[in-house]
Order: structure tokens, then sequence, then C-alpha cells
């Protein structure tokens, strides 16, 4: 390329400046309006936990892109800028620290529909973690709130997500969402995609299940059940023997029983008994409220305290709609009751969430992110056996550990303190995410020197390094 002999002066820089925030709108977002708005009434869906988080359900709506010419500039300019250094994470990123924004790659890359805004605003690749900053504006209403759930996205690149709100301002409507991608990314091309936005959400806990425990064991072993077809499962979470490619899956026969929770107008439990040993909670949600709302049952003593009993759950079941035929309207708990020796004296309660607000439509970016690669790696024994074993990996953006083991770990009893060579340390007392049930991430407050590092401490466990 043919060097310019036009001398670069401080009003060709005004004018990137302007040229850049004007097509950015970093100051004062512009309102624009979209026909066909997709602002639906209340949807609620009853779900575990657990299996929130593994399976989601994708809709796919047609897409609605930038202009061409629109997204070209944003582009070129958004180049323009950064490479001339304006560009200031600070101040969209105020509540991390500085040393932590210093190895963000600013992305500043905007999508619009439905009246809402999104706006990445920097990202860092650091190992096999992709850790993505969002923003989400609402330019017309109140439909972003600090309860804010991403329900249905995508991200290029990975086995394991998560999406976390972790910043909201009440003033400006708008949350910050995290985003992180575990696992290698063959390309630096990175993609964005939101199709299901959900807020208003309310939690509420406690909610009390009659059961006729003298019926149920009187029933026991005379229970007939059903095995479910493979093609009907839409969802499964918790932990299980039940090997899904080839092992028989019992459930009870559907709405058997139609007993209300008290409080929740949009589900009743369909069937209650005992499959092979173990109890069967069978809920069948309105096929029209509830699509999102989610929740679970679980028991305690005598006293209220809540007890720890192995179980899983699964939905499945097909209902026509309109005409069409779709899948998942059921779901069914299952308790291992095996190591409970008096069961009439447990008490079954829920707990769940409802939504109050979803809005579809389709936000999307696309952008270029390199690769931070200084890491390094070790292992550590989380048990005095040696048969627990895990994989560490230290970046500048926290640690990593992979591991069949870690499916049996809470994080809650994680305890992790990075020493430096210097004598001082980052002690983590929050920042843990389980992205997948052999994958735990923790997310450093600040930038970790990776070279200064000198060792590890996982519960204690003295985790020597290596370079990767």
């Amino acid at each position: 390329m043919r060097k310019s002999e036009k001398k670069f002066t401080e009003q060709n820089l005004i004018n990137i400046k302007k040229l850049f925030y004007d097509k950015l709108a970093l100051n004062e977002p512009r309102t624009t309006t979209r026909s066909g708005s997709s602002l639906y009434a209340p949807m609620l869906y009853p779900s575990a936990q657990t299996e929130k988080s593994i399976n989601r359900r994708r809709k796919y709506r047609k897409a609605i892109y930038i202009p061409i010419t629109g997204a070209l500039s944003l582009c070129l300019v958004t180049g323009a800028a950064a490479s001339v250094g304006i560009i200031d994470l600070s101040s969209v990123l105020h509540f991390i620290g500085a040393d932590r924004i210093g190895i963000l790659q600013p992305v500043h890359q905007v999508s619009e529909d439905q009246g809402i805004r999104m706006e990445v605003i920097g990202a860092v690749r650091d190992g096999d973690t992709t850790e993505i900053y969002v923003s989400l504006s609402d330019l017309t209403g109140h439909r972003i709130d600090e309860t804010l759930d991403v329900y249905d996205y995508r991200v290029t690149g990975g086995n394991a997500n998560n999406a976390q709100i972790i910043h909201y301002d009440d003033a400006e409507k708008t949350a910050i969402v995290r985003f992180l991608i575990q696992g290698k990314v063959t390309k630096n091309r990175i993609t964005v995609q939101i199709n299901t936005l959900m807020s208003g959400t309310s939690l509420q806990d406690g909610y009390n299940v009659q059961v006729d425990w003298e019926q149920l064991l009187q029933e026991k072993k005379i229970n007939s059940y059903d095995i479910l077809d493979r093609d009907r499962i839409s969802g499964w979470g918790g932990e299980t023997d039940i090997q899904m490619e080839t092992d028989p899956i019992p459930v009870l026969h559907q709405d058997v029983t139609n007993v209300p929770v008290s409080g929740i107008d949009w589900m009743h439990i369909s069937n209650m008994g005992f499959v092979e040993g173990k109890l069967h909670i069978q809920i069948n949600p309105d096929n029209e409220i509830g699509e999102y709302n989610h929740g679970y049952f679980y028991f305690t003593d005598e006293q209220g305290q809540k007890l720890d009993i192995p179980q899983y759950s699964i939905s499945y079941g097909r209902y026509m709609k309109n005409g069409v035929d779709i899948g998942g309207d059921y779901i069914e708990y299952v308790y291992d009751l095996s190591a409970v020796d008096k069961l009439d004296t447990l008490r079954l309660q829920g707990s769940f969430t409802s939504i109050s607000e979803v809005v579809q439509g389709n936000w999307k970016t696309t952008f270029n992110l390199g690769q931070n690669a200084l890491s390094k790696k070790g292992n550590i024994q989380l048990d005095v056996n040696g048969a627990s074993q895990a994989n560490l990996t230290l970046s500048s953006v926290g640690v990593t550990l992979t591991g069949e083991v870690l499916s049996k770990i809470r994080v809650e009893n994680l305890r992790i303190e990075v020493h430096m060579k210097d004598g001082t340390s980052i002690n983590a007392a929050s920042g843990f995410i389980q992205l997948d049930q052999d994958i735990i991430k923790w997310i450093s407050p600040k930038t970790i020197p990776v070279n200064d590092v000198s060792y590890v401490l996982i519960n204690g466990e003295k985790v020597i390094l290596q370079d990767k």
C-alpha cells in the first residue's frame, strides 16, 4: 500500500473522533422504532435449576441485520479510533478495576431490535476461555432490569457457556452482561447472538405440597409405569445412573391426578408415585404460559432443614398447538429416598421463579478477537487417595479447573489462593462459575500477572505451575 503524502493533523483526529461517536452513538443513543414488535405477555415454564443450565430451548427467528453500509462504516471507524487510542472502556465498565480492563480488547459493535440496544463493549480470549462484556439498554420502555436473564443466546466457539448480569444502571436502564465461553476457538472471528431476553424475575420459595405418604407406600409395589421413547425427551438435569443411550427410562402414566400447588397457577402435579424404588413427581405446566418459568421441588425434615437427596429431572411429552406437534410439556422429578428411614417425617416443598417480561428478537454482532496466550498449567489431587485429579490452568483472567471429579465438587467449598513471588496473594472469595459438570472457572477481580505467580493453593493443597 502506498504511503499517504498528506500530513496527519489534530483536525484529522477530531474528525475521526466525531465520526466514531456519531456512528456508535456512545454519548446519546438514538431511539429507533421497528414495526412488528415481538414483545410477548409473560410465558412460564418450570424445570429443575440444573436442567435450565444444561438444556435451553432454542427458537429461531428471521435475522435482522444492520444495513451493510452502516455495518462497514462502524467497523472501519472503530478500527481507526482504536488505532489512535480514543476508546476508554473505563467509562462504561467503571465497576471493573483499571488493570482488569487493560487486558480487554475494545469492540463497540452495536445491534438494535425491538427497541433494545445491544453493544459488545470489550472481550478477551485467554487460553481456552473467551470473556465478552455486552451492554443491553431499553430505548423505549422498562424491560431491562436487575433481574435480566439472557435466556436464548449463541456465541461461536467453545463447548460450554455462561451469560450472567454483573452490573445494572437503573438511571440508564442498562445492564452489563458477561459471557464466558469455555473451549478451544479455532478462528478469531466471534459472533454473539441473542434471541430471547427475560426480566421481571421473582423467586418464591417454601411452597408447601401435601403428600399422602401412607397411600404412596401402599401403592409402591404395584404402581405401573411407562417406558419413555427417547425422541420425546426435550430436557434432562441432575445426577442419575441411567445411561441415556441404552437404558430404559421409566416415567409415570400421564395426567392421573390434578393436584394444585398453592400459589402457583401455571402448573399442577399430574401424577406422583414410586417407580423401581424411587419417588417420581410429575407436573404438567400450562402450554400457553408455562414455557419460561422454572422451579424445582425439595425435601425438608420436621425442623425445616433442607435435605440433600439425590435427584434428577426429565422433560418430555407432546401436545398439539394450532395443528403443530410440539414437545416437552411434562416434567418428572425423580428422588432417591432409599437412605431415608422415616418417609412420613419428610416435608415436600417447592421453589419457583416467575418471569413478567419476555422479549424475542434478533441481536447479533460479529468481530475479530485475538488470543492472549500467556498461561500456566498444573495438576491437583482433590482427595487424600489421589483418585480425584483435576487439571488447572492459570491465566491473566483467572483459574480454570477441568476434570470429571468436578461434577461432585460444590463451588462454595472451593478455596483458591494465587501466591506471587513477592509474597503477596490474590484470594478467591467469590467469582466461581460452574460452566459444565467438569469445568469450574474462577474469574479474578483483577488481572493476574502470570509470570509473577509462584504457585496456587486449592483448598490448602499446593499446585506447582509449568509453562503451558
